[in-house]
């Protein structure tokens, strides 16, 4: 019975993602449909990385993953050779699942040493890329579902478009990084792992310094701190997490006229 997951800026108001499951129900036999994640934001592809790459883990494998996110870019970026092409669609294998995504820099987002083969998807006429979720995405599904090969679906890409996170570094006294993830409770989700932190650390105190408030320990659980406090704890995925007790981080940390497109940075200062 095989599983295709879903992550999409579709949302739920229009019908479209009902449109799309209807579809898989058609052409794959006893599919089982998750919604990973159906409501990206402004075409976040980032988000949309993090969501698959800490949920891969808990899939069984042959699994596959559709994810219908485009990287937004104008005709004219395309012309430019920026690499992203949003009407270019790949198939590829990664911890032993499948991932069908267009070519808009995902691959590399879940790991930046990826080094599995890729595979570019051809399909019949133009208009299939208005819909390709339904029109491209679900036919992948279904041919992988049946048993065909990558290569029998596609033809091997090696020049698919390469993005990077960004990463976090030390310097003797500190340690920085910045959000990957605001989930919908408004917890600002780092990219420092417990084991980044712990081997900066050593034997040593830290502090973090945010607007009227001051983190020196790291929390267990959301209710070490008071209610509207803020607190720094790992999160179920191995990140680093700033949040606020019954409170939105985000809305206090992020400027109001910017919003998500802020790109928020974070220093851990250590003491002797």
């Amino acid at each position: 019975m095989p599983i295709v997951t879903i992550t999409t800026d579709l949302g739920y108001r229009d019908p479209y993602l009902a449109i799309v499951k209807a579809s898989l129900l058609q052409k794959v036999n006893n599919v089982q449909i998750l919604d990973l994640s159906c409501d990206i934001k402004d075409n976040n592809i980032s988000d949309a990385a993090f969501i698959l790459k800490n949920s891969l883990k808990f899939f069984p494998e042959g699994s596959i993953h559709l994810v219908g996110v485009k990287f937004i870019v104008g005709g004219q970026a395309i012309k430019n050779n920026t690499g992203i092409d949003n009407t270019r669609y790949l198939v590829t294998t990664y911890m032993n699942q499948f991932i069908v995504c267009p070519d808009n820099g995902l691959i590399t987002l879940l790991d930046e040493s990826f080094n599995q083969k890729v595979y570019q998807v051809y399909f019949e006429n133009a208009s299939q890329h208005n819909f390709f979720l339904k029109d491209v995405f679900v036919e992948v599904a279904s041919q992988i579902s049946a048993g065909k090969k990558l290569d029998e679906i596609g033809v091997e890409a090696a020049d698919y478009y390469k993005a990077y996170q960004f990463s976090s570094f030390t310097n003797p006294g500190n340690l920085k990084g910045k959000s990957i993830y605001i989930d919908d409770f408004g917890n600002i989700i780092l990219n420092i792992t417990k084991e980044q932190f712990y081997a900066a650390l050593g034997n040593r105190k830290f502090s973090i310094v945010l607007p009227g408030s001051r983190i020196s320990k790291i929390s267990e659980t959301y209710e070490d701190v008071k209610v509207g406090d803020a607190l720094a704890m790992f999160n179920g995925f191995g990140y680093l997490e700033i949040a606020m007790n019954g409170k939105s981080a985000y809305k206090m940390l992020y400027p109001r006229e910017v919003g998500r497109n802020f790109d928020f940075s974070l220093t851990i200062e250590f003491n002797d």
